[in-house]
Protein backbone atom coordinates (compact mmCIF):
# COMPACT_ATOMS: atom_id res chain seq x y z
CA UNK A 1 0.00 0.00 0.00
CA UNK A 2 1.09 3.42 -1.09
CA UNK A 3 1.15 6.30 1.04
CA UNK A 4 -1.57 8.68 -0.14
CA UNK A 5 -0.75 11.45 -2.09
CA UNK A 6 -0.65 15.04 -0.26
CA UNK A 7 -3.23 17.31 -1.87
CA UNK A 8 -2.81 21.05 -3.96
CA UNK A 9 -3.97 22.88 -1.07
CA UNK A 10 -1.36 21.30 1.57
CA UNK A 11 1.76 21.22 -0.96
CA UNK A 12 1.01 25.14 -1.26
CA UNK A 13 1.16 25.15 2.35
CA UNK A 14 4.53 23.82 2.55
CA UNK A 15 6.08 26.26 -0.42
CA UNK A 16 4.57 29.17 1.55
CA UNK A 17 6.28 28.21 5.05
CA UNK A 18 9.72 28.22 2.96
CA UNK A 19 9.88 31.13 1.49
CA UNK A 20 8.97 32.81 4.74
CA UNK A 21 11.68 31.28 6.42
CA UNK A 22 13.72 32.44 3.58
CA UNK A 23 12.55 36.12 3.39
CA UNK A 24 13.19 35.86 7.69
CA UNK A 25 16.39 34.73 6.82
CA UNK A 26 17.35 37.68 3.78
CA UNK A 27 15.99 39.83 6.38
CA UNK A 28 18.38 38.64 9.76
CA UNK A 29 21.63 38.68 7.05
CA UNK A 30 20.83 42.26 6.07
CA UNK A 31 20.27 43.66 9.81
CA UNK A 32 23.30 41.70 10.50
CA UNK A 33 25.23 43.31 7.54
CA UNK A 34 24.01 47.00 8.53
CA UNK A 35 24.92 46.31 12.39
CA UNK A 36 28.94 45.71 10.99
CA UNK A 37 28.69 48.91 8.98
CA UNK A 38 27.77 50.62 11.49
CA UNK A 39 30.42 49.39 14.06
CA UNK A 40 33.02 49.93 10.89
CA UNK A 41 31.98 53.38 10.70
CA UNK A 42 32.21 53.94 13.88
CA UNK A 43 35.70 52.36 14.50
CA UNK A 44 37.06 54.42 11.54
CA UNK A 45 35.63 57.49 13.54
CA UNK A 46 37.20 56.61 17.24
CA UNK A 47 39.76 53.76 16.72
CA UNK A 48 40.38 51.42 19.35
CA UNK A 49 44.01 50.20 19.99
CA UNK A 50 43.87 45.87 20.41
CA UNK A 51 46.09 45.56 23.68
CA UNK A 52 47.77 41.63 24.50
CA UNK A 53 45.08 39.77 26.38
CA UNK A 54 44.86 40.34 29.62
CA UNK A 55 46.28 43.93 29.61
CA UNK A 56 43.45 45.96 29.84
CA UNK A 57 39.77 46.53 28.26
CA UNK A 58 38.86 48.04 24.79
CA UNK A 59 37.26 51.25 26.40
CA UNK A 60 41.11 52.21 28.39
CA UNK A 61 43.23 51.48 25.10
CA UNK A 62 40.94 53.71 23.23
CA UNK A 63 41.04 55.87 25.96
CA UNK A 64 45.23 55.93 25.74
CA UNK A 65 44.91 56.39 22.23
CA UNK A 66 42.85 59.40 22.13
CA UNK A 67 45.05 61.25 24.72
CA UNK A 68 47.94 59.92 22.63
CA UNK A 69 46.49 61.99 19.73
CA UNK A 70 45.72 65.18 21.36
CA UNK A 71 49.07 65.24 23.09
CA UNK A 72 49.24 64.76 26.99
CA UNK A 73 46.82 63.31 29.15
CA UNK A 74 45.27 64.45 31.51
CA UNK A 75 47.84 63.57 34.32
CA UNK A 76 50.81 65.23 31.98
CA UNK A 77 48.61 68.03 31.82
CA UNK A 78 48.03 68.64 35.31
CA UNK A 79 52.38 67.86 35.98
CA UNK A 80 52.64 70.83 33.43
CA UNK A 81 50.87 73.25 34.97
CA UNK A 82 52.54 72.42 38.79
CA UNK A 83 55.70 72.44 36.59
CA UNK A 84 55.25 75.61 35.80
CA UNK A 85 53.55 77.35 39.07
CA UNK A 86 56.70 75.77 40.74
CA UNK A 87 59.60 76.93 38.87
CA UNK A 88 58.19 80.28 36.74
CA UNK A 89 55.40 82.77 38.70
CA UNK A 90 57.27 85.43 36.82
CA UNK A 91 56.67 84.21 33.57
CA UNK A 92 52.97 84.11 34.62
CA UNK A 93 51.28 86.40 32.23
CA UNK A 94 47.50 87.47 32.63
CA UNK A 95 47.07 90.38 29.57
CA UNK A 96 44.83 88.04 27.34
CA UNK A 97 42.41 87.14 30.31
CA UNK A 98 39.04 88.41 31.88
CA UNK A 99 38.04 87.97 35.28
CA UNK A 100 39.38 85.67 37.05
CA UNK A 101 43.10 84.73 37.53
CA UNK A 102 43.73 81.58 35.62
CA UNK A 103 46.75 79.75 35.44
CA UNK A 104 49.52 80.14 33.32
CA UNK A 105 48.70 78.16 29.95
CA UNK A 106 45.03 77.04 30.19
CA UNK A 107 44.12 74.20 28.06
CA UNK A 108 42.23 75.08 25.05
CA UNK A 109 42.99 75.30 21.94
CA UNK A 110 45.99 72.83 21.67
CA UNK A 111 47.19 70.35 19.14
CA UNK A 112 48.83 67.50 20.32
CA UNK A 113 51.89 65.86 18.63
CA UNK A 114 50.73 62.37 18.57
CA UNK A 115 52.61 59.90 20.76
CA UNK A 116 54.33 62.54 22.43
CA UNK A 117 53.72 65.18 25.94
CA UNK A 118 54.49 68.41 23.09
CA UNK A 119 51.29 70.40 21.87
CA UNK A 120 51.56 74.04 20.18
CA UNK A 121 48.77 76.60 19.82
CA UNK A 122 47.85 79.63 18.23
CA UNK A 123 45.72 82.43 20.00
CA UNK A 124 45.09 85.70 20.30
CA UNK A 125 42.15 88.46 20.04
CA UNK A 126 40.92 91.26 17.64
CA UNK A 127 40.31 94.55 18.95
CA UNK A 128 38.53 96.93 17.86
CA UNK A 129 38.23 100.32 19.89
CA UNK A 130 36.47 104.07 19.75
CA UNK A 131 37.81 106.41 21.97
CA UNK A 132 36.81 110.11 22.44
CA UNK A 133 39.07 111.76 24.36
CA UNK A 134 37.69 115.19 25.91
CA UNK A 135 40.25 117.13 25.69
CA UNK A 136 42.51 115.37 22.79
CA UNK A 137 46.39 115.98 24.52
CA UNK A 138 46.57 113.19 26.32
CA UNK A 139 47.31 110.61 24.01
CA UNK A 140 51.23 108.95 25.14
CA UNK A 141 51.30 107.15 21.56
CA UNK A 142 47.29 107.78 20.09
CA UNK A 143 45.43 104.82 21.98
CA UNK A 144 46.79 104.45 25.14
CA UNK A 145 45.92 107.17 28.02
CA UNK A 146 48.48 108.02 30.32
CA UNK A 147 48.23 110.82 32.90
CA UNK A 148 52.12 111.95 32.26
CA UNK A 149 50.51 113.15 28.71
CA UNK A 150 48.01 115.54 29.79
CA UNK A 151 48.52 119.05 28.99
CA UNK A 152 49.53 121.80 31.54
CA UNK A 153 47.16 123.75 32.15
CA UNK A 154 44.13 122.06 30.28
CA UNK A 155 43.16 122.81 27.19
CA UNK A 156 39.82 121.73 25.52
CA UNK A 157 40.59 120.26 22.16
CA UNK A 158 38.25 116.81 22.08
CA UNK A 159 39.42 114.84 19.64
CA UNK A 160 37.70 111.29 18.61
CA UNK A 161 40.16 107.88 17.03
CA UNK A 162 39.96 104.43 16.42
CA UNK A 163 42.39 101.74 17.26
CA UNK A 164 42.81 98.51 15.87
CA UNK A 165 47.17 98.25 16.96
CA UNK A 166 46.33 96.54 20.42
CA UNK A 167 45.20 93.19 18.34
CA UNK A 168 46.90 90.34 19.62
CA UNK A 169 48.35 87.13 18.32
CA UNK A 170 50.30 83.96 20.08
CA UNK A 171 52.22 81.20 19.40
CA UNK A 172 53.00 79.06 21.86
CA UNK A 173 54.83 75.38 22.37
CA UNK A 174 55.08 73.03 25.73
CA UNK A 175 56.58 70.12 26.89
CA UNK A 176 56.80 67.64 29.35
CA UNK A 177 59.98 65.50 29.69
CA UNK A 178 60.28 62.19 31.27
CA UNK A 179 59.74 62.85 35.13
CA UNK A 180 61.54 59.67 35.99
CA UNK A 181 65.07 61.04 34.28
CA UNK A 182 64.91 63.62 36.34
CA UNK A 183 65.35 64.83 39.42
CA UNK A 184 62.35 65.15 42.18
CA UNK A 185 62.58 68.88 42.31
CA UNK A 186 63.15 69.91 38.89
CA UNK A 187 60.19 71.03 37.05
CA UNK A 188 60.07 68.77 34.18
CA UNK A 189 58.71 70.89 31.64
CA UNK A 190 59.33 73.40 28.15
CA UNK A 191 57.34 76.42 27.56
CA UNK A 192 57.82 78.77 24.14
CA UNK A 193 55.54 82.20 24.09
CA UNK A 194 55.99 84.42 21.04
CA UNK A 195 53.62 87.51 21.62
CA UNK A 196 53.24 89.92 18.81
CA UNK A 197 50.90 93.07 18.02
CA UNK A 198 50.78 96.24 15.77
CA UNK A 199 52.13 98.78 17.96
CA UNK A 200 55.21 99.73 15.75
CA UNK A 201 58.27 99.88 17.61
CA UNK A 202 59.57 99.26 21.76
CA UNK A 203 57.92 101.96 22.85
CA UNK A 204 54.35 101.74 20.78
CA UNK A 205 55.34 104.60 18.13
CA UNK A 206 54.14 103.74 14.11
CA UNK A 207 51.79 100.99 13.03
CA UNK A 208 53.16 97.81 12.29
CA UNK A 209 54.35 94.65 13.81
CA UNK A 210 55.70 94.53 17.04
CA UNK A 211 57.35 91.82 18.94
CA UNK A 212 56.01 92.09 22.74
CA UNK A 213 57.51 88.45 24.25
CA UNK A 214 59.76 85.61 22.85
CA UNK A 215 61.13 83.34 25.55
CA UNK A 216 61.85 80.19 26.13
CA UNK A 217 61.19 78.06 29.82
CA UNK A 218 63.40 75.11 30.23
CA UNK A 219 62.91 73.55 33.81
CA UNK A 220 64.06 76.32 36.43
CA UNK A 221 65.37 78.58 33.38
CA UNK A 222 63.78 81.58 31.40
CA UNK A 223 65.25 83.20 28.55
CA UNK A 224 64.32 85.88 25.84
CA UNK A 225 62.17 89.15 26.09
CA UNK A 226 59.18 89.10 28.66
CA UNK A 227 57.91 91.00 30.70
CA UNK A 228 60.20 92.52 33.73
CA UNK A 229 61.10 90.18 36.91
CA UNK A 230 59.30 93.46 38.66
CA UNK A 231 55.92 92.95 36.99
CA UNK A 232 53.31 90.56 38.68
CA UNK A 233 50.67 89.25 35.50
CA UNK A 234 48.85 87.93 37.76
CA UNK A 235 47.82 91.25 38.97
CA UNK A 236 47.43 92.99 35.78
CA UNK A 237 43.59 94.56 35.57
CA UNK A 238 41.00 93.50 33.76
CA UNK A 239 40.80 96.14 31.27
CA UNK A 240 41.24 96.96 27.55
CA UNK A 241 43.04 100.11 26.82
CA UNK A 242 46.76 99.66 25.77
CA UNK A 243 47.81 101.57 28.65
CA UNK A 244 48.83 100.48 32.05
CA UNK A 245 48.06 101.73 35.67
CA UNK A 246 50.42 104.62 35.94
CA UNK A 247 51.92 102.97 38.56
CA UNK A 248 52.43 99.42 37.06
CA UNK A 249 56.01 98.32 36.15
CA UNK A 250 55.14 97.67 32.46
CA UNK A 251 58.31 96.83 31.33
CA UNK A 252 59.39 94.05 28.09
CA UNK A 253 62.94 93.70 27.98
CA UNK A 254 65.41 90.65 27.54
CA UNK A 255 65.65 88.61 30.77
CA UNK A 256 68.00 85.79 31.88
CA UNK A 257 66.40 84.48 34.95
CA UNK A 258 66.35 81.06 37.27
CA UNK A 259 63.46 80.41 39.54
CA UNK A 260 63.00 77.71 42.32
CA UNK A 261 60.47 76.41 44.59
CA UNK A 262 61.16 76.95 48.23
CA UNK A 263 58.33 74.54 49.54
CA UNK A 264 57.85 70.85 48.81
CA UNK A 265 55.02 68.03 48.75
CA UNK A 266 51.48 69.21 47.57
CA UNK A 267 52.37 72.80 48.00
CA UNK A 268 55.88 72.62 46.00
CA UNK A 269 54.21 75.96 44.38
CA UNK A 270 53.22 78.01 47.43
CA UNK A 271 56.89 79.64 47.70
CA UNK A 272 59.41 80.21 44.84
CA UNK A 273 62.49 82.20 44.81
CA UNK A 274 63.50 84.44 41.45
CA UNK A 275 66.59 85.74 40.62
CA UNK A 276 67.12 87.54 37.45
CA UNK A 277 69.62 89.74 35.35
CA UNK A 278 68.02 92.13 32.74
CA UNK A 279 68.66 94.46 29.80
CA UNK A 280 68.25 98.29 31.71
CA UNK A 281 66.16 100.83 29.93
CA UNK A 282 66.79 104.26 31.39
CA UNK A 283 67.18 107.89 30.79
CA UNK A 284 68.47 110.99 32.12
CA UNK A 285 67.98 114.65 32.43
CA UNK A 286 71.23 116.49 30.63
CA UNK A 287 72.61 112.89 30.16
CA UNK A 288 72.84 109.71 27.91
CA UNK A 289 73.06 106.02 29.33
CA UNK A 290 76.07 103.79 28.47
CA UNK A 291 74.37 101.19 29.71
CA UNK A 292 77.48 99.52 31.13
CA UNK A 293 76.10 96.91 33.37
CA UNK A 294 72.32 95.08 33.21
CA UNK A 295 69.73 95.32 36.01
CA UNK A 296 70.03 92.47 38.89
CA UNK A 297 66.40 91.29 40.20
CA UNK A 298 65.43 88.78 43.51
CA UNK A 299 61.26 88.00 43.43
CA UNK A 300 59.65 86.08 46.35
CA UNK A 301 56.53 84.61 45.29
CA UNK A 302 53.67 83.60 47.92
CA UNK A 303 50.89 81.86 46.47
CA UNK A 304 48.47 80.31 49.06
CA UNK A 305 44.73 79.35 48.24
CA UNK A 306 43.59 83.19 48.65
CA UNK A 307 45.63 84.64 46.27
CA UNK A 308 49.10 85.49 45.74
CA UNK A 309 52.02 88.00 47.12
CA UNK A 310 54.53 88.90 45.31
CA UNK A 311 58.05 91.10 46.72
CA UNK A 312 61.07 92.51 44.69
CA UNK A 313 63.90 94.02 44.99
CA UNK A 314 66.10 95.73 41.73
CA UNK A 315 69.70 97.04 41.65
CA UNK A 316 70.92 98.70 39.42
CA UNK A 317 74.15 100.43 38.20
CA UNK A 318 73.46 103.83 36.16
CA UNK A 319 76.20 105.23 34.02
CA UNK A 320 75.68 108.73 32.75
CA UNK A 321 77.60 110.87 29.93
CA UNK A 322 76.77 114.45 29.93
CA UNK A 323 75.65 115.82 26.92
CA UNK A 324 77.36 119.39 27.59
CA UNK A 325 80.67 118.14 28.39
CA UNK A 326 82.54 114.64 28.20
CA UNK A 327 82.23 114.21 31.91
CA UNK A 328 80.82 111.10 32.99
CA UNK A 329 79.40 109.82 36.45
CA UNK A 330 78.18 106.41 37.97
CA UNK A 331 75.82 105.53 41.10
CA UNK A 332 74.05 102.25 42.52
CA UNK A 333 70.62 102.65 43.27
CA UNK A 334 67.90 100.11 44.49
CA UNK A 335 64.27 100.42 44.92
CA UNK A 336 61.53 97.61 45.87
CA UNK A 337 57.87 96.07 44.90
CA UNK A 338 54.78 94.61 46.50
CA UNK A 339 51.98 93.17 44.55
CA UNK A 340 49.41 90.63 44.82
CA UNK A 341 45.78 89.90 44.13
CA UNK A 342 43.09 88.23 46.69
CA UNK A 343 40.09 87.09 46.25
CA UNK A 344 37.29 88.45 48.65
CA UNK A 345 34.82 85.73 50.26
CA UNK A 346 31.74 88.09 48.73
CA UNK A 347 29.08 86.45 47.42
CA UNK A 348 29.29 87.27 43.71
CA UNK A 349 33.42 86.29 43.96
CA UNK A 350 34.99 89.74 44.07
CA UNK A 351 38.95 90.02 43.61
CA UNK A 352 41.28 92.80 44.65
CA UNK A 353 44.79 93.35 42.90
CA UNK A 354 47.60 96.34 43.74
CA UNK A 355 50.89 97.03 43.06
CA UNK A 356 53.38 99.09 45.46
CA UNK A 357 56.69 100.22 44.38
CA UNK A 358 58.96 102.71 45.57
CA UNK A 359 62.48 104.29 45.21
CA UNK A 360 65.34 105.64 42.61
CA UNK A 361 65.54 101.92 40.89
CA UNK A 362 61.81 101.86 40.09
CA UNK A 363 61.64 105.79 39.57
CA UNK A 364 61.33 105.12 35.78
CA UNK A 365 60.43 102.17 35.21
CA UNK A 366 56.77 102.73 35.98
CA UNK A 367 54.01 103.68 33.30
CA UNK A 368 53.20 107.38 33.85
CA UNK A 369 57.16 108.07 34.53
CA UNK A 370 58.17 106.27 31.59
CA UNK A 371 56.08 108.23 29.36
CA UNK A 372 57.33 111.52 31.40
CA UNK A 373 61.02 110.31 30.68
CA UNK A 374 64.30 111.54 32.33
CA UNK A 375 62.56 110.80 35.33
CA UNK A 376 66.28 108.05 35.96
CA UNK A 377 68.07 110.93 37.43
CA UNK A 378 69.42 114.53 36.45
CA UNK A 379 73.32 114.90 35.38
CA UNK A 380 74.49 118.36 37.51
CA UNK A 381 77.44 119.49 34.82
CA UNK A 382 78.35 122.47 37.60
CA UNK A 383 79.67 119.32 40.10
CA UNK A 384 79.84 116.42 37.44
CA UNK A 385 77.25 114.09 39.62
CA UNK A 386 74.38 112.48 39.07
CA UNK A 387 71.43 113.02 41.12
CA UNK A 388 69.20 110.13 41.11
CA UNK A 389 65.32 110.77 41.14
CA UNK A 390 63.49 109.23 43.75
CA UNK A 391 59.88 108.44 43.36
CA UNK A 392 57.13 106.10 44.46
CA UNK A 393 53.62 104.74 43.12
CA UNK A 394 50.89 103.11 44.01
CA UNK A 395 47.44 101.15 42.34
CA UNK A 396 44.90 99.52 43.69
CA UNK A 397 41.70 97.43 41.45
CA UNK A 398 38.44 96.51 42.24
CA UNK A 399 37.26 93.90 40.05
CA UNK A 400 33.68 92.37 40.53
CA UNK A 401 31.40 89.73 38.36
CA UNK A 402 28.17 91.20 38.15
CA UNK A 403 27.21 87.64 36.57
CA UNK A 404 28.32 84.89 34.26
CA UNK A 405 28.38 87.96 31.36
CA UNK A 406 29.11 90.91 32.98
CA UNK A 407 32.06 91.78 34.91
CA UNK A 408 32.68 95.73 36.31
CA UNK A 409 36.66 96.57 36.90
CA UNK A 410 37.02 100.27 39.43
CA UNK A 411 41.10 101.07 39.65
CA UNK A 412 42.85 104.05 41.21
CA UNK A 413 46.75 104.96 40.96
CA UNK A 414 48.84 107.18 42.14
CA UNK A 415 52.57 108.40 41.32
CA UNK A 416 54.61 110.64 43.22
CA UNK A 417 58.18 111.66 42.02
CA UNK A 418 59.96 112.68 45.74
CA UNK A 419 62.80 114.97 45.15
CA UNK A 420 62.55 118.27 44.16
CA UNK A 421 66.30 119.64 43.75
CA UNK A 422 67.92 118.76 40.25
CA UNK A 423 63.94 118.80 38.57
CA UNK A 424 62.76 121.36 36.34
CA UNK A 425 59.61 123.61 37.71
CA UNK A 426 57.74 122.99 34.47
CA UNK A 427 58.30 119.00 34.69
CA UNK A 428 56.61 116.09 36.19
CA UNK A 429 55.95 115.42 39.75
CA UNK A 430 52.93 113.05 40.06
CA UNK A 431 49.87 111.55 38.46
CA UNK A 432 46.46 110.35 40.02
CA UNK A 433 44.25 107.83 37.63
CA UNK A 434 40.67 106.80 37.50
CA UNK A 435 39.07 104.27 35.76
CA UNK A 436 36.10 102.47 35.73
CA UNK A 437 35.30 99.40 33.16
CA UNK A 438 32.27 97.60 32.37
CA UNK A 439 32.50 94.21 30.02
CA UNK A 440 29.49 92.44 28.83
CA UNK A 441 30.29 88.87 26.41
CA UNK A 442 26.72 88.60 24.74
CA UNK A 443 28.40 85.62 22.88
CA UNK A 444 31.10 83.27 23.90
CA UNK A 445 34.16 85.23 23.42
CA UNK A 446 33.20 88.38 22.27
CA UNK A 447 33.54 90.98 25.06
CA UNK A 448 31.91 94.26 24.41
CA UNK A 449 33.64 97.37 27.06
CA UNK A 450 32.88 100.31 28.00
CA UNK A 451 35.34 102.49 29.80
CA UNK A 452 35.87 105.72 31.33
CA UNK A 453 39.09 107.57 32.22
CA UNK A 454 40.28 110.14 33.95
CA UNK A 455 43.25 111.83 34.93
CA UNK A 456 45.25 114.54 36.71
CA UNK A 457 48.99 115.39 35.82
CA UNK A 458 50.63 117.84 38.26
CA UNK A 459 54.13 119.68 37.89
CA UNK A 460 56.61 120.78 40.32
CA UNK A 461 55.59 124.20 39.78
CA UNK A 462 52.22 123.11 41.14
CA UNK A 463 50.54 123.66 37.94
CA UNK A 464 48.18 120.99 36.90
CA UNK A 465 46.31 119.61 34.15
CA UNK A 466 43.26 116.79 33.69
CA UNK A 467 41.77 114.90 31.16
CA UNK A 468 38.85 112.79 30.89
CA UNK A 469 38.78 109.57 28.09
CA UNK A 470 35.60 107.79 26.62
CA UNK A 471 36.37 103.97 25.59
CA UNK A 472 34.17 101.61 23.26
CA UNK A 473 35.72 98.34 22.82
CA UNK A 474 35.32 95.07 21.29
CA UNK A 475 37.11 92.25 21.55
CA UNK A 476 37.28 88.67 20.05
CA UNK A 477 39.35 85.80 21.94
CA UNK A 478 40.61 83.16 19.68
CA UNK A 479 41.39 79.74 21.29
CA UNK A 480 41.38 81.74 24.98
Amino acid sequence: LSAPAPSLAQDSEEKSQEERIQELEAQNQELENRVSELEAKQDEAEPKARPAPGEEDDQQAADKAVAAARGMTDEQREQFHEGIAAAQPANYNAAWHIGTPKKDVVDKGWWGLKKTASELRMSGWVQFALFHDFQGNALATDQEFSSAAVIVPTLKRPSTGVDVRSSRIFFEYRHLFDWKRKRKNFPAVTHMLFEMDLGGDVLGEGYGPRVRQFFIQVGHLTFGQADSTLSNGGTWPAYFDRAAPGAYPEVRRPVLRYAAALSRGQRKHAHVLTAAIELPRTEFTNAESAFNAPDMLVRYDYSPKWGNLMAAVIVRYFVAESTVTEARATKWVAGGTLSGWANIPTKNGDRLKWNFLIGPGVSGLMFDTSIAGGLDGTYIDATNTLLTTNAWGIWAGWERPWADKWNSLFMLSHVDVLNVAGQAPETFSGSVTATVTLDYEPVNHLFIAVEYFYGRRVNFDAQFGQDHRLNLVFRYMMNR
